[in-house]
């Protein structure tokens, strides 16, 4: 008889924590980040994401995601975003990110050796076709390999 009560208990416990846990991203629409070997970022080496647009009324904020480590020697990062549209076309953007304040302290979350940044880029993106987009992020820092970078990514929330 006690397990069974136990049962009863424990499992609508269980559930209400799962839609908890999953409810608190219900904004997101698509998150992805990929990981560089050894925290290196060859300049030549870009990290793409193709990301399927069926809605194109909605508006999407769009973030960039980074990981850094702790002996990352910059306080910012610089991207190249080429955006290659559902029709062949492209476009290209320089976007600069700030990783550490003024006064050194990183920003982001995270302890010892790694800090994890969702940088809000923009808000109110309205894609203008449906289809696949091509989003690739290259490190733009002018040094044939970066270190201190472990991930990057993007992220676009609907609204």
């Amino acid at each position: 008889m006690k397990k069974t009560i136990q049962i009863f208990v424990v499992l609508p416990v269980l559930f209400l924590l799962s839609i908890a846990i999953t409810g608190c991203d219900a904004e997101k629409f698509y998150d992805q980040s990929l990981s560089l070997p050894g925290d290196n970022w060859p300049d030549d080496e870009a990290l793409s994401f193709t990301v399927n647009i069926e809605d194109t009324a909605s508006p999407y904020t769009f973030y960039i995601n980074v990981r850094n480590s702790a002996s990352y020697r910059y306080n910012n990062i610089y991207f190249f975003l080429t955006t290659t549209f559902p029709d062949g076309g492209m476009s290209r953007d320089t976007i600069e990110c700030m990783l550490a304040a003024r006064d050194g302290a990183w920003l982001g979350k995270g302890r010892g050796k790694y800090r994890d940044n969702r940088i809000w880029i923009r808000d109110n993106i309205h894609f203008p076709r449906k289809g696949e987009y091509k989003l690739s992020l290259n490190q733009a820092m002018r040094e044939k390999v970066l270190p201190g970078i472990s991930e990057a990514g993007v992220r676009l929330e609907k609204k």
